[in-house]
């Protein structure tokens, strides 16, 4: 079969890319403000100091940890249909993550988000056929800050049955978030067997982490939770301006949390990730840029160099508003980076590079995705599809719109879309003129009126609300 993947790296780039990382994991080392993480990493045998918090960490540890690190794992989900293997066969599509802004599809507004555009976000995600992963992509900025993110992950689960992915802020976070997965999955016994959640935990670049994640991560890989371990060095600022440059300090990031998880819990699933972007010249800040998915593609290359499962971002967008800029910007990101054939793919629904959510952008996204999806399918050669029976049957000069064959083949080989308008003008016209911004507000509100996810089982919801009574009286005490 015909696949169009996209190899940014030849083994011998991502060697030296790799030999480059040992070099900086031996010499400059990393920051790891945590003794717990810093007591794992001294008895895995790096060379800690624990005044410095600084971590030097020899390459049999590397190699060590790489052997631990299992190559394939499922993503469980609430709803077992919506289970998958990551085993580098298939990219699966994630929404993006963590914003504060929504754009209101009814106003336009851009506004703080809230818990109910959370569950509305998650209905939308639950209905898209080119998502597999919901990342809660907007805060719920009208509960107490302490309570956020535990909220968003019981809103992320009772408004979707497919896999969740999101994060603690500490170790505390994460066991009340491990919590309300087992009672949901019926057992950290079961959970370990079919995590229906993912932690996604950024390092702190340049080849630094932040105490709280670090310790979820701990939490996290002990109770069999995939690590999605997003590094996010920026080209020029928080990474070396050049793209091999931020690709070695990206490498170190996730190689230092991957030797952290593995020490901490042999066997812990652990995805090769990453995020990093470049700056603007003009003014220092994050941009969207053909570097930044440049950067993304070759991060592929370096997972599978390491044979590991891999997130990679792609499709995000500077435009302010749903517009031309939008379209073009994630409809490179996310056609280049899915042709590479990440495991996962994170970015749908993002303006403003992630900054404000668009739910309207979500379902457009849903749309690019199924077109590069299609094209990175390829096609089959073969006997049936080389069609010369059929061929000589019609004949010279013949139509083949009759033929079994066209039936048979017409739904597998060709795409069809939902929102992309493929009519006369006469036709378009008659039926409103409506530009696909226009369509797609009309497909959030057809989708929001009438898709119900399946809802969490009203026992398991009662045990769930004694878990949240129990984690408010902690977290909100203080």
């Amino acid at each position: 079969m015909g696949k169009a993947i996209l190899n940014v790296l030849s083994k011998s780039e991502a060697q030296a890319i790799h030999n480059a990382t040992l070099k900086v994991l031996e010499t400059s080392g990393l920051k790891v403000p945590s003794k717990r993480a810093l007591d794992i990493l001294n008895k895995a045998g790096a060379r800690v100091d624990y005044k410095k918090e600084h971590v030097i960490i020899p390459e049999h540890v590397i190699k060590e940890a790489l052997k631990k690190a299992p190559k394939t794992f499922n993503y469980g989900a609430r709803n077992p249909k919506y289970e998958f293997a990551l085993d580098k066969t298939a990219t699966h599509i994630c929404t993006d993550g963590y914003a504060v802004f929504i754009r209101d599809f009814k106003t336009g507004e851009r506004r703080y988000s809230t818990n109910e555009d959370l569950a509305r976000w998650a209905v939308l995600a639950d209905s898209l056929s080119a998502v597999h992963v919901f990342w809660p992509s907007v805060a719920p900025t009208d509960v107490p800050e302490p309570m956020q993110r535990i909220q968003a992950t019981l809103t992320a689960f009772s408004n979707t049955g497919k896999h969740v992915e999101f994060y603690g802020n500490n170790a505390k976070e994460a066991r009340y978030e491990i919590e309300i997965a087992s009672a949901i999955v019926g057992g950290e016994k079961e959970l370990r067997k079919r995590p229906i959640f993912s932690a996604v935990l950024c390092p702190i670049a340049p080849c630094g982490y932040q105490t709280g994640l670090i310790e979820a991560a701990i939490e996290y890989s002990k109770a069999g939770i995939p690590i999605v371990p997003l590094a996010m060095p920026m080209a020029g600022q928080t990474g070396p301006v050049t793209i091999a440059g931020t690709l070695v300090v990206n490498n170190a990031e996730v190689l230092g949390n991957l030797v952290i998880s593995e020490f901490a819990s042999p066997g812990a699933p652990v995805l090769y990730a990453g995020c990093p972007g470049g700056i603007d010249p003009k003014t220092g800040a994050y941009r969207v840029s053909p570097e930044g998915d440049l950067i993304n593609a070759a991060l592929t290359s370096l997972a599978r160099y390491y044979d590991l499962p891999c997130e990679i971002s792609g499709g995000s967008s500077d435009s302010k508003i749903p517009d031309a800029q939008a379209g073009y910007d994630r409809a490179i990101g996310l056609v280049t980076t899915i042709l590479t054939g990440p495991d996962v793919l994170t970015g749908f629904g993002g303006l403003e590079t992630s900054n404000v959510m668009c739910p309207e952008l979500l379902i457009i996204d849903n749309e690019i995705a199924e077109i590069a999806l299609r094209f990175a399918r390829g096609f089959e050669v073969n006997k049936d599809t080389l069609a010369v029976d059929v061929i000589r049957k019609v004949g010279p000069g013949g139509h083949f719109m009759a033929e079994k064959h066209t039936l048979n083949h017409l739904r597998t080989e060709y795409w069809i879309p939902k929102l992309s308008d493929r009519q006369t003008f006469d036709v378009w016209v008659q039926a409103g003129a409506k530009d696909i911004v226009t369509v797609a507000k009309e497909k959030v509100k057809e989708i929001l009126a009438t898709h119900k996810p399946e809802p969490i089982p009203k026992d398991i919801q009662k045990e769930i609300s004694q878990i949240m009574k129990r984690c408010e009286k902690e977290l909100l005490s203080k």
